[in-house]
């Protein structure tokens, strides 16, 4: 027997979970970690925590098989961070991860040299605050001496992926999501990185997520308990291993992930050409493949806050409470809206002073109207970027992860919206962990082809659309579309005023 050692390094802790040979999960245990919040938007992690995690998790999941017949290792991890390395690859400071917003000045220093437009052309992705360049350019600025110490930028996964192997690389998808790489080419911007004043040297060498990068060094034996000369491939960012871990491999197979957030996305030969700019675009775990995504800030965090407020304590977090009560209303909740902004919103709007509002209540609105509208409210806005992607073409099914997709009032309403099939595979919370597990089964010839995981996550479950109901919500939706358009100035004043 072969076993795959599949580390998900995410936002609140590291999740390392074991497949076998044949794909079946055998063993999976969570070690967490801290984000430390502050000055507002700022976010830092200790990549200390980061590798301490893998290694507990590691010989955690490690007790239930041989060690020996471990084939391979493989990283998921979370993206556009901003780690400073020294050549010995000793961090020189806490990383600075996705969500923080500091580096705006850096932000529109690049938009100013380079231009909005072109610099979407070439990452496939909006100039932004969130990304590794603009965080590193920010350093630069405010904290010299750090910059001049620094031998490497690296992501997460790739930190990890040092300490195990002793190399620096990262891989395209990962690198994709720094906003200083040409997605065309699948190599570092000459042009992006000029203009931000960064040495290129910084970089590392970006690889196809499926190459073997190296094996377990003896120190990284020492400490995590992986025998010394295990194969590690390269991974890809969780973004990307969710893609693969929901069976979008090849051109088609558009999936939604419904967690704390949301997106959905799509497999494509070329970058989608998005005139208005309102989705972005990986370079898929697949080389040769793209990935268009559209991500929301709040969706399931925007029903358990609903939850918190209209139910008790004990049903605050209830998914099938509030599925229950929105499955008793009629689409349109008697003609009550829900704008699911509750932290600003990126796709499709890319608005940081959208607001949450419910519009259209009057004396017998009830319970059940607001938790029907809030679904239907996250499903029209992710149905906006779904149809950018789709360039407006019908699609047959749509594939849902995340734990939102235990809700069956949640998944028939979204069928509805989308006008599509929802089909829900056998595992939800684990797709990330699968679809790494899968990157490293390719790349070590344990798995003959990514088409191994339909058998790893089969369908289960299809939630069939109602075509009455579908022509419906394309007319609910516009009127749900000229709602936001009509109300973004008076946004914009709030966010002035307080």
């Amino acid at each position: 027997m072969k076993y795959i050692l599949a580390h998900d390094l995410g936002t609140s802790g590291n999740k390392a979970t074991l497949f076998d040979q044949t794909g079946k999960m055998v063993a999976n245990y969570t070690e967490s970690y801290k984000t430390n919040f502050f000055n507002g938007n700022w976010a830092e992690q200790d990549s200390c925590e980061w590798w301490k995690a893998v290694c507990l998790s590691s010989r955690k999941v490690l007790e239930r098989i041989n060690p020996s017949e471990l084939g391979a290792v493989v990283l998921s991890g979370q993206m556009m961070a901003c780690l400073c390395v020294d050549e010995k690859g000793t961090p020189l400071r806490k990383a600075i991860i996705y969500c923080d917003q500091r580096a705006e000045l850096q932000t529109e220093k690049l938009i100013s040299r380079i231009g909005f437009k072109e610099f979407y052309k070439i990452t496939g992705h909006r100039p932004s605050s969130t990304y590794s360049l603009e965080k590193l350019m920010w350093i630069y600025d405010n904290e010299p001496e750090i910059y001049n110490k620094t031998f490497k930028l690296l992501q997460a996964k790739d930190y990890i992926n040092y300490r195990m192997t002793g190399r620096f690389v990262t891989d395209y998808n990962d690198a994709s999501g720094t906003n200083a790489f040409d997605l065309a080419s699948l190599s570092w911007s000459e042009k992006i990185i000029e203009a931000s004043g960064i040495n290129p040297d910084l970089f590392p060498e970006p690889v196809s997520s499926t190459t073997v990068i190296g094996e377990i060094t003896e120190s990284a034996y020492n400490e995590t308990g992986i025998p010394k000369g295990t194969p590690v491939v390269a991974g890809a960012g969780d973004g990307g291993c969710a893609t693969i871990g929901a069976g979008s491999f090849s051109e088609g197979m558009p999936y939604c992930y419904m967690g704390s957030s949301s997106w959905v996305s799509v497999t494509t030969s070329e970058p989608v050409e998005d005139v208005e700019m309102k989705i972005f675009t990986w370079a898929h775990p697949v080389k040769g493949l793209y990935q268009p995504c559209g991500t929301m800030q709040t969706a399931g965090s925007a029903i358990n806050w609903i939850s918190s407020i209209l139910f008790d304590n004990n049903e605050a977090s209830d998914l099938e409470v509030l599925n229950m009560m929105a499955a008793e209303v009629s689409p349109g909740s008697d003609g009550v809206f829900f704008l699911p902004y509750l932290l600003g919103e990126r796709s499709p709007w890319w608005d940081p002073n959208a607001k949450g509002c419910f519009i259209g209540l009057n004396l017998n609105t009830e319970k059940k109207n607001l938790c029907r509208a809030a679904i239907e409210g996250i499903a029209m806005n992710l149905n906006e970027s779904l149809k950018i992607m789709l360039k407006n073409t019908s699609v047959e099914s749509v594939t849902f992860i995340g734990g939102g997709a235990n809700g069956k009032a949640l998944c028939s309403i979204f069928a509805d919206v989308f006008g599509a099939r929802i089909d829900i595979p056998k595992l939800l919370s684990e797709a990330t962990s699968m679809g790494a597990a899968v990157i490293g089964g390719v790349g070590t010839g344990i798995y003959n082809g990514f088409e191994i995981v339909e058998k790893m996550n089969p369908v289960v479950d299809s939630i069939i659309l109602d075509k009455k109901n579908q022509e419906f919500y394309i007319k609910h939706t516009e009127i749900f579309r000229e709602l936001y358009i009509n109300l973004k100035d008076s946004f914009q004043k709030i966010s002035d005023f307080y």
